[in-house]
């Protein structure tokens, strides 16, 4: 769905370039006025899903932090990519990137061989070891693998590291500089030690945020996928670390997770396996309870979201790819029209940021444990999950073309209801003989009731449904005669365009009912 689809998606106002009258800049977007509802909803479904039905806590941190934050998490020195220069026409490219694409190019190549032949299994093993390699690594790797500039097929210089902060300077004076945050992580710890006595002074203690980031990427593209600002979702888990228990862990004990483990990927495989979660924890997969937690309540979230389970995986990262203060990095990656993309990454950080900024600030950042009598740093776990890269997954395996219902000779989206852009849509049968007012007034009750309505008397109704299923809106009513007569109007299904008619003053108990129960055909 790559190009066709970011067409569509511009086409119908899921989404709009950036200052576009002026010329687009790469990675940024905006959300137009059929995307911006739905990724609200997305973001409320995850507030509802990793916030409140957990009892976890969120809070709003500023966007600009002080360098000495950013120093003391480690960005300042370590946030970055490795950068390589075009000696010819100076343009400048991501070096992991450039390894990459020419590994797989090779692999692509050597297609007539065995799937298992050594080449390909050397090839592809080299491949999945490239996050991991440092800036000079991959200058040596360029030149094993003769890279040259994608544009010009100048020659490429070294490689060189890349800072992706955007550096701004606080107030009048200069030499008082800060950053716009790259992650809304930081912020959370910086308010740790407030948060933690306002509930009462007590671990386990979960603590999320929904916000913007900002990543000055090196060479955006693939649209939503690499952008420059986006938006999180991300949950820190403060626990004890003598206790790495999840109170909640039972209710998710059995859900399988697909992964690709260490192993298969050193093998040069990508054979996904199914574990539950209990599974992850007995077999030593993940390090403790907490992190399988997160793992399989990721996979139901996704699965809430209408991704497929055969098409998204938890990839366990390779040694080499996994931060030193680490224990255990799990990425979940969508299969894609892009390929595999990460869209959700779940770490245990152990105690390395509330121990870094304890030691920049000179602030005492441990709690006292009452059972043990003890103090100490707690330990994270932490779910942080991508907005915009979720919201194109979406729309990539909610995508329909033509056919299904009615014979349709339009494409539409299949959106699960609880994240259409539009909770239904109100529809007079026509303007005339007081329909258009009676639908006004239907929609207008809906409204009053908290669900985002659509209303439209213009053209056929047949064109007026088309529009509806465009964009994903899963039930049209349609106010008609008898609707005057009798105080009943019809419910059309985007999914089967099947019909049924209920009275009017339950339309709101009714469609609560069919979003919960994400009923989008007459025969669910």
């Amino acid at each position: 769905m790559k190009e066709e689809g970011l067409e569509v998606a511009l086409k119908r106002g899921f989404l709009i370039p950036s200052n576009e009258i002026y010329g687009a800049i790469s990675g940024f977007y905006d959300y137009g006025s059929i995307g911006a509802p739905m990724k609200r909803k997305i973001e409320q479904a995850w507030r509802n899903a990793f916030i409140w039905q957990d009892g976890n806590h969120e809070v709003e941190t500023v966007t600009i932090l002080p360098e000495i934050v950013l120093r003391a998490s480690g960005h300042v020195g370590n946030f970055g990519d490795p950068l390589a220069t075009c000696l010819d026409c100076k343009k400048k490219f991501r070096a992991d990137t450039l390894v990459a694409d020419l590994l797989q190019k090779k692999i692509a190549e050597a297609g007539g061989e065995a799937p298992g032949g050594e080449h390909v299994k050397r090839l592809k093993e080299h491949l999945t070891r490239v996050p991991g390699l440092k800036p000079d690594e991959l200058g040596v790797k360029m030149k094993e693998l003769g890279a040259t500039c994608p544009d010009c097929g100048g020659q490429m210089g070294e490689v060189g590291w890349f800072n992706l902060m955007f550096k701004t300077n606080i107030g009048p004076i200069e030499g008082n500089p800060g950053y716009t945050r790259p992650e809304t992580a930081q912020g959370i710890f910086t308010s740790f030690p407030r948060v933690f006595r306002a509930h009462g002074s007590r671990l386990p203690l979960g603590v999320a945020q929904i916000g913007k980031s900002f990543r000055n990427e090196i060479s955006p593209r693939q649209g939503l996928i690499r952008l420059r600002e986006f938006t999180q979702m991300e949950l820190e888990y403060f626990f004890n670390p003598d206790d790495p228990a999840h109170p909640l862990f039972g209710t998710l004990a059995d859900q399988k997770v697909r992964l690709l483990t260490r192993e298969t990927q050193l093998a040069g495989k990508e054979e996904e396996q199914e574990f539950t979660a209990n599974e992850l924890t007995e077999k030593g997969i993940t390090p403790n309870a907490i992190q399988a937690y997160f793992l399989a309540k990721a996979t139901r979230f996704y699965l809430s979201m209408g991704v497929p389970a055969a098409e998204f995986r938890f990839r366990h990262m390779l040694l080499e790819e996994t931060p030193h203060y680490s224990r255990g990095n799990f990425d979940l990656e969508v299969s894609t029209s892009y390929g595999w993309v990460e869209t959700v990454g779940i770490a245990y950080r152990t105690d390395f940021d509330l121990a870094s900024h304890a030691k920049a600030s000179g602030q005492d950042l441990s709690v006292f444990i009452e059972e043990s009598k003890k103090k100490i740093v707690p330990h994270v776990v932490e779910p942080s999950f991508g907005v915009d890269r979720l919201f194109w997954v979406v729309l990539e395996k909610a995508y329909r073309q033509n056919g299904g219902a009615e014979g349709r000779d339009w494409s539409w989206f299949d959106f699960p209801p609880e994240i259409a852009p539009f909770s239904c849509a109100v529809l007079p049968l026509m303007k005339k003989d007081g329909l258009k007012e009676k639908a006004e007034d239907i929609a207008a009750a809906l409204r009053k009731q908290g669900m985002n309505v659509y209303f439209d008397a213009s053209g056929s109704i047949g064109k007026r449904y088309a529009r509806q299923d465009e964009i994903g809106t899963p039930y049209c009513m349609t106010v008609d005669y008898e609707t005057l007569e009798k105080g009943s109007v019809t419910i059309r299904f985007r999914n089967d365009g099947k019909q049924e008619r209920i009275p009017a003053e339950s339309l709101a108990g009714t469609l609560r009912g069919y979003v919960q129960a994400a009923k989008t055909s007459s025969c669910q």
